[in-house]
């Protein structure tokens, strides 16, 4: 190996370790813009008999091209709820922690309770199965309105009805402390279309790896913290690429890489179109652990293996929030840095992982250096 060359790795092998080492030690966070609620209804329910009204739909975010990392998910993606007395306002940017599936806080749940892990365990089952067997990404294909509505409403049932001592809760959009505030008989069509994706369930999430729109995916939930702005955003359910980011254990046992894309395409594509209101969720007071890749049909067992946080509980008040925000006038416009990254609407956006870029360096570098030596070694 020329001299030259054996050089520059001994100097630049030491950095890459250290800059990489740096990047898969730090907790996995993501700031996404959220731009509206489309499709969307309008959803009354009860919660322990107080009534209340929230917007039901599909939560639309994007990755801004600050970010260059998008921890495994797509430039644009979706979202479904999972706390109503937090509200979000489209046209603003807000930051979430990758959390498990399984954490007994994501259902109201005590972390101390000897039942909450196993039953924690179900209801991510359950939920797990709901995406199975009735998830269709909207953002690849016409979703029916009615569908997509009625998805959400779905999963608020399965995360917020109450835990009973004995048995499981019942999926009951009808009955039970959480539930839909109408007549059986005159619901709209997307609540009934929910209790038929209700009573589909039967324990088995096997269709999770089997639905396309899932396929090569894994189900986690954003935690919402506070970002620089001092806006804290409602907890999220998103899939995104399985092994595309996060901390703690995995089903196999094998720690997900830090950052996400790479140099490759981070899917994606067109400019946000004008926002809707943010819609409900659930009542759970947040928290999470490690966020598991699994690659059967088998959760980890023995649940979260990460602390959940402490600072973002949701305190509950004795009205909950009516409807969501205001349409704005004017569509929201992503952050940016004009001329970084300047795509045409709907092409695929790169996302350049920090740690690739520096890589990227280091190679061009040695082989600069070779190049040098070998030029004065001809000169010789």
């Amino acid at each position: 190996m020329p001299r030259t060359l054996l050089s520059a790795l001994v100097v630049v092998l030491p950095l890459a370790l250290l800059a990489q080492s740096r990047a898969s030690g730090q907790e996995p966070s993501l700031e996404v813009f959220y731009t509206k609620l489309e499709p969307k209804d309008e959803f009354k329910y009860k919660w322990k008999d107080k009534e209340a009204v929230a917007n039901a739909g599909v939560l639309r975010w994007e990755v801004p091209e600050t970010e260059f990392g998008t921890n495994g998910f797509d430039r644009n993606f979706t979202g479904y709820c999972s706390e109503v007395l937090v509200p979000i306002a489209p046209g603003k940017t807000y930051k979430f922690r990758m959390n498990s599936i399984y954490a007994p806080s994501n259902y109201g749940l005590a972390d101390d309770n000897e039942k909450a892990p196993g039953a924690a365990r179900r209801r991510a089952t359950y939920v797990q199965e709901l995406f199975g067997r009735h998830f269709r990404d909207p953002m690849i294909r016409a979703v029916n309105p009615v569908d997509a509505v009625a998805f959400q409403a779905a999963l608020w049932e399965l995360i917020q009805e109450s835990e009973p001592a004995e048995g499981e809760p019942k999926r009951d959009l009808f009955g039970g402390d959480f539930r839909a505030d109408y007549d059986p008989a005159k619901a709209p069509a997307f609540v009934t279309k929910a209790q038929e994706y209700l009573d589909s369930l039967t324990g088995d999430d096997s269709t999770f790896y089997s639905n396309p729109d899932t396929r090569g995916r894994e189900l986690i939930r954003l935690q919402g913290i506070e970002s620089a702005n001092g806006l804290l955003a409602q907890s999220q359910f998103a899939l995104r690429y399985a092994g595309g980011g996060g901390v703690g254990g995995t089903a196999g046992g094998r720690a997900l890489t830090s950052g996400g894309g790479g140099f490759l395409p981070g899917g994606g594509g067109g400019a946000p179109l004008a926002g809707f209101g943010g819609g409900g969720g659930g009542f759970g007071t947040g928290g999470g652990g490690g966020s598991p890749t699994t690659t059967s049909a088998s959760p980890p067992v023995g649940g979260s293996s990460v602390v959940p946080p402490t600072t973002t509980t949701t305190t509950s008040t004795s009205t909950p929030p009516i409807g969501g925000p205001e349409t704005p006038e004017t569509p929201p416009t992503p952050p940016g840095v004009p001329g970084l990254f300047n795509f045409p609407p709907g092409s695929p956006t790169p996302v350049p992982a920090p740690a690739g870029l520096i890589l990227g360096a280091i190679a061009l570098g040695t082989l600069g250096s070779w190049r040098l030596g070998v030029r004065l070694r001809g000169k010789k």
